[in-house]
């Protein structure tokens, strides 16, 4: 028998001891074989370590298999396409359906899309082709449906934040395309366009059902708006700024400085998580969600694959979630572990998606 980090199980191994909760339940019995689904599942745990009956027959090596997962991957992409085609009729039409927007928030697809660490390593591992724009309000929906699981929040409050991420962005549409895709500084002119794209998305949804919905309609709005006022468009201060707002904030960040855009490539997610605490040191973030976001995403970033600075490419296979600025061990295509913490020559420089693994 041997002890495996959870994060270096794979599917197929076979359980040599009980692994129990926090209130000593079993979870899963001795001689289950595991699947990709328990995986999961247990990532989602304070759970570190587990008994397994037989070595994994590639002992030393991370493994590259089921990277990408089929009937996420078919969600989302079904879910993308519903969605560009609700920005178009909005944006070019006026036409707003309110029962596509609920085929989208199907019980069933709001499950397969925010399952915990799966959703994090699955929005990175895919490749995305069409409308960034799109694939970002998509993951800001995504991200914000698992941030009110993390908080705890009722399934309406969830399902309302998932629905604001969505739609934080659809005013971009209204901004002229040569702006928002020009690649070196904008202009202060072309800045200001930029930065009316969120009273654009709030006004364009004034016109539909879910103007009724002031949480959403406020975290729309809001979404720019900082906690030392310097946000916008309002330049409101923590104390006037929604709970939606303040989180879609984060998330907004996040989802931007870690994907690729046409004008920037996307950056390590270490790098961003700096940005993201700074910025909540410097009183602009709120504290509580943004201290929580980082914690929780890094547990979820367990398992996904990364190149590094020296030009090799690893696995994450453990971080310390008790310091929001901890950095990964990675286990090394060869089998070696980098413990980024110690070696701080090498860095990670972006999650890679399945394809260039």
């Amino acid at each position: 028998m041997k002890v495996y980090a959870v994060e270096g199980l794979r599917a197929g191994m076979v359980v040599g001891r009980d692994i129990v909760d926090e209130q000593g339940n079993a979870l899963i019995s001795t001689g289950t074989t595991l699947t990709k689904e328990m995986i999961y599942g247990l990532l989602d745990r304070p759970i570190f370590s587990v008994y397994v009956e037989e070595e994994d027959p590639v002992v030393g090596v991370p493994s590259k298999e089921n990277l990408l997962d089929d009937d996420y991957l078919n969600c989302y992409e079904w879910v993308y396409q519903q969605l560009e085609v609700i920005f178009d009729g909005l944006v070019q039409r006026g036409e707003f359906s309110a029962n596509a927007l609920q085929r989208i928030m199907d019980e069933k697809n709001f499950n397969e899309l925010c399952d915990g660490a799966k959703a994090v390593s699955q929005i990175h591992n895919m490749r995305q082709e069409g409308s960034y724009l799109v694939h970002h309000c998509l993951h800001v929906g995504i991200l914000a449906g698992l941030m009110g699981r993390w908080l705890g929040w009722s399934v309406l409050d969830q399902y309302n934040l998932v629905i604001a991420g969505l739609f934080l962005d659809i005013g971009k549409m209204q901004v002229p395309k040569e702006v928002l895709e020009k690649q070196g500084k904008l202009t202060d002119e072309e800045f200001e366009q930029v930065k009316r794209h969120s009273q654009y998305g709030h006004d364009l949804l004034a016109g539909t059902t879910l103007n009724a919905n002031q949480d959403i309609m406020q975290g729309i709005l809001q979404h720019h708006e900082r906690c030392d006022g310097s946000g916008y468009p309002l330049h409101l201060k923590k104390e006037t700024i929604s709970r939606f707002g303040r989180i879609l904030a984060i998330l907004d960040m996040y989802d931007a400085m870690a994907s690729d855009r046409i004008f920037a490539k996307r950056r390590s997610p270490f790098d961003v998580f700096a940005t993201l605490y700074d910025d909540i040191l410097d009183g602009k973030l709120d504290t509580e969600y943004g201290v929580l976001f980082i914690k929780h995403l890094c547990h979820a970033l367990n398992g996904n694959w990364v190149r590094l600075s020296n030009g090799e490419k690893g696995q994450i296979v453990y971080l310390d979630e008790s310091r929001v600025r901890s950095l990964p061990v990675v286990q090394t295509e060869k089998g070696e572990f980098i413990d980024l913490n110690k070696n701080r020559d090498i860095k990670v420089e972006c999650i890679l998606t399945a394809n260039e693994v």
